[in-house]
């Protein structure tokens, strides 16, 4: 072992990270904080010994992504896994400079009789600490097949290489995103099976309070959980994520000098979130040359800060050269630490950050993120457009605003159709907004996308009104915009989907 520490250092650090191994009573420090909607099925794909690949879990800063490692754990020792099997380290404690992965499997044998040649799993947080640990960890998994074996990582640091890694069926790569509104709705106090009761005309304020809430702050735990944080969120922002990213992460892989360049383009970019914009228009903006916003664009978006949307034309077809893109903050409490908070549903500042909470709830779904864009052309623009996976064609789309005009008003709890009557009136609304209506005129483009497209399934947010109306093969549901963040960030997005998808 080529290490600089005394041997009985390194050994009481590695005891210290696995309190299991001498005490049948002991878990993890986090196992009693609240699970994410993720920990299930990242947990299936942690635990199953039988896949023989490493598990690498990734996602921006202070999403949970170690308290979802401690939750693994203690639910390994609830189901009687062998506590001597279960092998977990931190790798940016010091006492750990130096060591090689598979170090940590003859260590962990020496101290608490791991045996490597049966079923048992390896757990590394902080990945990134570890040069080459692309490699370490490949040649940890191919030596002792028997063993699953996880690692952690800040999407950053560690995004470096996991591309090519992952197209060769080297890792299964697990992404952990910020909160999304379903999430942030239960663990403020609330239930799922309890959720349609905001869903009502008399409560409407109260879920626009908390979509509000939600955009300020609402997209890291803590800062759910935490009086505190929340009240230092300014702070707790730009200290623990965005300061960190900028200043330590991005400069330290990609050898970024001029950090305050780079600074200066997130806030330029932040107050063109849900904006199309080009590299042009982002030159003049902020100072920096074309060469160098390019790299910074791809830096900023591995780091998951931003995100971009390519554009497709009315057609539906895509642009060889992407001149023109739509870009978000990847989470829109970053808007709190770069600017301020969003005062209530009336702060004018809410319209053009709705469209980026929006599509954070995309990130929810594999599916929908990776076949999302938007549409824009002479005659009118589509915010959103969901495409087909595999023939690319449209399937759904979103037009996202924040106002009740133009559109009719369903009767009774949002979310269901109360009678014939209501759907008949919606469907003369959508009529009405393809033709010549003056309320809802700037929808027209939707229904003339929608309509040459055969899109099956399209959404118009509200602010407060819920309806649904037919016209051609298209449904269009027009619901509060706290209602479609609930639905795309839970499973019934997924279902709606693949429904479309099946269907076509």
């Amino acid at each position: 072992m080529s290490h600089a520490l005394p041997r009985a250092d390194v050994m009481g650090r590695l005891a210290a990270d696995n309190p299991w191994w001498s005490d049948e009573l002991a878990r993890p420090f986090a196992a009693e904080l609240p699970q994410r909607d993720h920990f299930a099925p990242f947990f299936e794909l942690a635990a199953d010994c039988a896949l023989h690949r490493a598990v690498v879990l990734m996602g921006p800063r202070r999403v949970g992504k170690t308290v979802l490692l401690h939750q693994v754990v203690d639910n390994l020792l609830k189901q009687g896994a062998e506590r001597r099997q279960i092998l977990f380290a931190t790798l940016d404690a010091p006492a750990y400079t130096g060591l090689e992965l598979l170090e940590f499997v003859e260590l962990a044998a020496e101290l608490a009789g791991f045996d490597p040649s049966r079923p048992g799993w390896v757990i590394f947080d902080e990945i990134q600490y570890m040069q080459n640990w692309e490699h370490g960890l490949d040649a940890l998994a191919a030596r002792w097949p028997a063993l699953r074996c996880t690692a952690c990582g800040s999407a950053a640091p560690a995004l470096r290489r996991m591309g090519d890694a992952e197209a060769a069926g080297r890792f299964a790569v697990y992404m952990l995103p910020p909160l999304s509104f379903a999430e942030f709705l239960r663990l403020s106090g609330g239930q799922r099976r309890d959720m349609k009761q905001l869903f009502t005309p008399e409560r409407m304020g109260e879920l626009n309070e908390l979509l509000v809430r939600y955009m300020n702050f609402g997209g890291y735990p803590e800062a759910v959980v935490s009086e505190r944080v929340r009240s230092d969120m300014t702070r707790f922002l730009r200290s623990e994520i965005i300061d960190r990213v900028l200043c330590s992460d991005l400069p330290g892989l990609y050898g970024i000098s001029d950090v305050q360049e780079l600074n200066r383009l997130l806030a330029v970019l932040a107050l063109n979130s849900g904006r199309e914009v080009t590299l042009e228009d982002l030159r003049g903006e902020s100072g920096i040359a074309v060469n160098t916003l390019k790299r910074y664009l791809d830096y900023l978006e591995a780091a998951f800060l931003v995100v971009r949307l390519r554009r497709i034309d009315d057609a539906g077809r895509r642009f060889r050269r992407d001149r023109s893109f739509k870009v978000y903050l990847a989470n829109p409490s970053m808007r709190t630490a770069l600017f301020a908070p969003i005062t209530g549903p009336d702060d004018p500042a809410l319209q053009p950050l709705l469209e980026t909470a929006v599509v954070g709830q995309l990130l929810c779904s594999p599916a929908l993120s990776s076949n999302t864009c938007y549409a824009r052309w002479d005659g009118g623009d589509v915010a959103l457009v969901g495409l087909h996976p595999v023939h690319g064609k449209p399937v759904l789309a979103f037009d996202i605003r924040w106002s009740d005009e133009g559109i009719a008003t369903g009767n009774g709890r949002c979310g269901v159709r109360n009678d014939a009557a209501a759907a008949e009136d919606a469907t003369r609304a959508s009529r009405k907004a393809g033709g010549n209506g003056s309320g809802a005129a700037p929808l027209r483009p939707l229904f003339e996308f929608a309509r040459r497209h055969n899109v099956r399934k399209a959404y118009v947010t509200t602010r407060s009104t819920f309806t649904v109306g037919v016209q051609g093969n298209t449904e269009f549901s027009y619901l509060p915009a706290g209602m479609l963040a609930f639905t795309l960030s839970s499973q019934a997005a997924e279902r709606i989907f693949a429904k479309l998808v099946t269907v076509e």
